[in-house]
């Protein structure tokens, strides 16, 4: 952290020298102190969706902290990783490419980004109302490629000790460029987390489809409901007819469904049936 020149760097609320300070009293001793250091991070790196020039400095830090099986409650750390390197986008901007969603980012200077943050923290009263879309998608995208760059490390996260910790990597890694070794990660494991990333992955790979025939038939309905609904996303009017069957159960609306999905809770379960019964044709 000494070699960032955290006085230059800014987020929503002002300049950043206090990061570091928040950064470590992410591993406290005492609970409170760790729930008030995640507040008032996320609050200085995300902000009503807009991410800020501090969000992409910051997220190889978050990084380093979740990585190390030592650091308190890692999985409230990827759930603001979540936030901080995606931001507001749902499932339905996916597959994700960051240069579509923030077309404007490479049209701004850094000049003009430097007199954004003094605009925007009221160090100017000078504003540049051009550079303000421009401003925000640039911060987006330096978010997510800063977490992109350690796709890697969010793979490893899959196969974690940590339920939780696994569950919501597995989803993350649906908004990163799909690699072998992310989907060899998410064959690995038995997770409706993980299917659902599947579901989502531009990659035609016959192994993820045996994957996910084969999880049908998992005693764990949640299991087996979202390799139904993964298939469905993959092969729609071709979906295989166990996964028919199962979406045909599930769109019950007066019939229990298992638990919405860690790392997917943007989206109930019952509305991705309804998304998966829609691209068969249903």
């Amino acid at each position: 952290m000494t070699g960032v020149a955290w006085e230059r760097v800014y987020g929503c609320d002002g300049t950043s020298e206090h990061v570091p300070a928040l950064l470590e009293a992410l591993t406290a001793a005492e609970p409170e102190t760790r729930g008030r250091a995640r507040n008032e991070l996320s609050a200085h790196l995300y902000h009503q969706g807009t991410r800020w020039q501090a969000s992409a400095v910051v997220v190889p830090f978050l990084v380093a902290l979740a990585d190390d099986p030592a650091t308190p409650e890692r999985a409230d750390l990827l759930r603001m990783l979540r936030r901080v390197a995606i931001g507001d986008h749902r499932d339905d901007a996916l597959p994700f490419d960051a240069r579509a969603a923030y077309p404007a980012a490479d049209r701004v200077t850094d000049e003009q980004l430097l007199r954004l943050n003094l605009w925007l923290t009221g160090d100017d009263e000078a504003g540049d109302d051009e550079a303000g879309d421009a401003g925000a998608d640039r911060w987006a995208r330096d978010a997510y490629d800063a977490l992109a760059a350690h796709a890697g490390t969010v793979t490893g996260w899959v196969g974690d000790a940590d339920p939780a910790v696994a569950e919501l990597a597995a989803g993350l890694l649906a908004w990163l460029p799909p690699t072998p070794l992310a989907v060899a990660a998410l064959l690995a494991t038995v997770s409706a987390a993980a299917n659902l990333t599947l579901a989502h992955l531009p990659v035609d790979d016959p192994a993820v489809d045996a994957h996910l025939r084969r999880r049908l038939g998992h005693p764990d309905r949640q299991v087996a409901l979202t390799a139904a609904i993964a298939l469905a996303y993959r092969h729609r009017a071709a979906t295989p007819e166990p996964a028919l069957t199962m979406l045909a159960v599930a769109a019950d609306p007066d019939g229990p469904l298992p638990p919405d999905v860690p790392g997917w809770d943007d989206r109930a379960l019952r509305g991705f049936v309804a998304l998966a019964l829609a691209r068969i044709g249903w």
